[in-house]
């Protein structure tokens, strides 16, 4: 008779591990963001927050999750539409306003963050110049190096220029840019007349209504460009091969006017033949059903490239007479409630537990025990009898 179980409150995960081993040079990777500094990003987004507060707070989610410690991963800023005003006598100067404010060069988080910071709805939409002044900011392209623009912008060309003209003659250039583009708060139409931007380069657009749609297509892009990983691994100990098959379920996607249901929800359940899967960012729940029958749930937190580990151990049980034993974890979770036989085991967290003799009847074995369980390792109970 073999069981498997786990209990909540004893929990172990083992610090997260970076996996996998770089062997050989990566290609070169370089992303500038262009983002869009005109007045209507003061306007509210279908949730009443300003387009400008929910870019600012999505940005910096995306300047957390972009990795430091890639040597050939560049990332720079670009903004324009921040100078001058809204008004007709202030754009001339707005519409000549388009500055890279983080190089591509490396990653440079507190660089970013204060460009954030400083991120403010002031003037025109000068798409087309941001486009022909980022020419310059990359180098060329080959099979090793790729060039890749992320536009966010709500509004259309507002300074008499042709993006999609001009995202053509970057698309022809050296640098071989490609480009994608999240329309935040754009229309139907207005995403139309904007898709050629993304089509003129083979890049994409994706329409965005709020921040939670504003960080889908951003996290979206920046894992198709290899630029974030948005996936880690969830390992559940095996001893001698024996471990629970539990069931992980992680967050679905956030809804999108694309996707008005949000994606799936993140769901495997551990076999026979693995106890380890890959699985998305976040926290996530793990269940199973203890041998007693009592459902558990338990949160896991899932990180990039990394592994997160659950330790277990393994208890086993010494020889009952056919009575019927409770055992329960610290929190009084019951693990299992059946007879007992030497032989029988159950897969736990490392913790302390109990086990008692549910109801007295004639001359038992035993009546209860305490036992320590620890990580990787199988406890055996022993019963000493005496004349």
């Amino acid at each position: 008779m073999t069981f498997a179980s786990l209990v909540a409150a004893n929990l172990v995960i083992q610090a997260p591990q970076r996996v996998g081993a770089q062997t050989e040079p990566a290609n070169e990777v370089n992303v500038e963001l262009i983002m869009d500094s005109s007045g209507s990003m003061g306007a509210a987004t279908n949730t009443g927050e300003p387009r400008i507060d929910a870019a600012k707070r999505v940005l910096n989610q995306v300047i957390d999750a972009i990795p430091t410690d890639r040597p050939e991963l560049n990332v720079g800023f670009r903004v324009f539409g921040h100078k001058g005003n809204n008004t007709e006598s202030g754009r001339p100067e707005s519409c000549q306003s388009s500055d890279l404010t983080v190089p591509v060069a490396g990653v440079d988080p507190p660089a970013l963050r204060a460009q954030v910071a400083n991120y403010t709805p002031v003037g025109w939409t000068p798409i087309g110049l941001s486009l022909e002044r980022a020419a310059a900011d990359f180098p060329a392209a080959s099979d090793t190096v790729t060039n890749s623009i992320i536009l966010v912008t709500d509004g259309l060309e507002t300074c008499d220029a042709d993006p999609c003209a001009i995202a053509t003659q970057l698309k022809e250039s050296a640098a071989g840019i490609t480009i994608y583009v999240v329309g935040l708060g754009l229309d139907a139409e207005e995403l139309r007349i904007t898709s050629c931007i993304a089509e003129n380069t083979g890049g994409e657009i994706v329409g965005a209504q709020n921040a939670d749609e504003l960080s889908v297509a951003l996290f979206t892009f920046l894992e198709e460009l290899e630029v974030v990983v948005t996936t880690g691994f969830l390992e559940i100990e095996s001893i001698g091969g024996l471990y629970p098959h539990a069931t992980l379920t992680c967050d679905d996607e956030p809804a999108t006017d694309s996707n008005p249901d949000g994606g799936e929800p993140f769901t495997y359940t551990f076999t026979a033949e693995t106890n380890k899967v890959e699985a998305p960012v976040g926290v996530c729940d793990l269940e199973w059903t203890n041998p007693s029958g009592d459902e558990t749930a338990i949160k896991v937190n899932i990180e990039a490239e990394r592994t997160t580990f659950v330790r277990g151990s393994l208890l086993k049980f010494p020889q009952g007479a056919g009575e019927i034993y409770v055992l329960k974890a610290q929190d009084g979770t019951v693990i299992w409630q059946d007879q007992i036989e030497q032989g029988d085991w159950v897969w736990v967290l490392p913790g302390i537990y109990t086990c008692d003799l549910l109801e007295l009847v004639g001359d038992p074995i035993l009546l209860s025990f305490s036992v320590q369980t620890l990580p990787g390792s199988a406890t055996q109970v022993e019963i000493f009898t005496a004349p």
